[in-house]
């Protein structure tokens, strides 16, 4: 058995954050050059998950998903969530302390 040839892809680094992440979302401020989706999240979710990552200095990204309702279902909205996929670990362990309600967010020091 042979392995898969190893192909260099010459325009990696051109690519911007769209080529990875799909249209009408938002990030955290930071960018990563690889993107792997870490989970969904609610409304209620939102804001403290990116605010966490961003504290640790990892970049996320979400965009909300397509919403089907079924007759009489108004289910919350669902966003996906992508995390630098560098850091990816990393990013499990914040947003079990920030689901578990561990992570309080701390503000910034201006230095």
């Amino acid at each position: 058995m042979t392995a898969s040839p190893a192909v260099p892809d010459p325009a990696h680094g051109r690519r911007g954050l769209m080529y990875w992440l799909p249209p009408h979302g938002f990030g955290n401020g930071i960018d990563a050059t690889a993107w792997a989706e870490l989970t969904h999240l609610t409304d209620d979710e939102l804001s403290r998950v990116l605010l966490a990552l961003a504290d640790a200095r990892i970049a996320a990204y979400v965009a909300q998903l397509r919403h089907l309702p079924f007759a009489g279902d108004d289910g919350p909205v669902t966003y996906r969530l992508w995390v630098d996929s560098l850091r990816y670990r990393r990013a499990e362990d914040v947003l079990m302390e920030v689901l578990r309600g561990k992570r309080a967010r701390r503000p910034r020091d201006p230095s």
